[in-house]
């Protein structure tokens, strides 16, 4: 089973994908995790993405896809992708790398809440973690760049029957629950 996991910051897939890596048995990984790896490993790509993390810009597209593809071919399947694909150009270019390399995507989860929702979280996450990405200025701007750039996939997967909505505003063991259902759902699809 092979899984996309979408929603704005403070929606909470870093612990939705844990739970479903776990329970499910799947590779997990977030473009995080592997800038983290790469530029620890000082492999080429990581070595090109660390340039433009230390000058405080976006890595490119290509540098990204360059490495969730190389990650895929090393877990070619049963995975999830947490917070990857971001844009229309980074869906689209993982398409091309699925057909490539005779992969399916199942399902794209995406687990909505709402701004004000999304706000409180964020500010009360500074509050007990202490993370200074978590100011009411640099929240609005998390959430309006997800807006921009992220939102416009939700219609692009809709599109393909593949996107499923999750309440995520509900309490963690609800939305990991419905969660659970749905890919009991797919799961018991894909075995008939």
């Amino acid at each position: 089973m092979n899984i996309i996991l979408v929603g704005p910051p403070g929606a909470g897939k870093g612990t939705q994908a844990d739970f479903i890596a776990n329970k499910f048995e799947l590779s997990k990984v977030s473009t995080g995790d592997l800038f983290r790896d790469n530029i620890k490993n000082e492999t080429e790509l990581g070595n090109k993405a660390n340039e433009y993390v230390n000058s405080g810009k976006l890595v490119p597209d290509t540098i990204v896809t360059d490495m969730i593809e190389n990650w895929l071919l090393q877990n070619n399947k049963n995975w999830i992708l947490d917070g990857f694909p971001r844009t229309i150009n980074q869906a689209e270019s993982l398409d091309k790398i699925l057909n490539s390399n005779n992969q399916i995507l199942n399902i794209v989860l995406l687990i909505s809440v709402p701004n004000n929702i999304l706000e409180n979280r964020l500010l009360d996450r500074q509050s007990t973690e202490n993370r200074s990405d978590d100011n009411i200025k640099t929240i609005k701007i998390r959430i309006d760049t997800y807006e921009q750039e992220t939102k416009p996939l939700i219609s692009y997967y809709r599109k393909t029957g593949l996107l499923s909505e999750i309440d995520g505003s509900l309490s963690i063991p609800e939305v990991s629950s419905k969660i659970k259902n749905k890919l009991i759902n797919i799961k018991n699809k894909i075995n008939n």
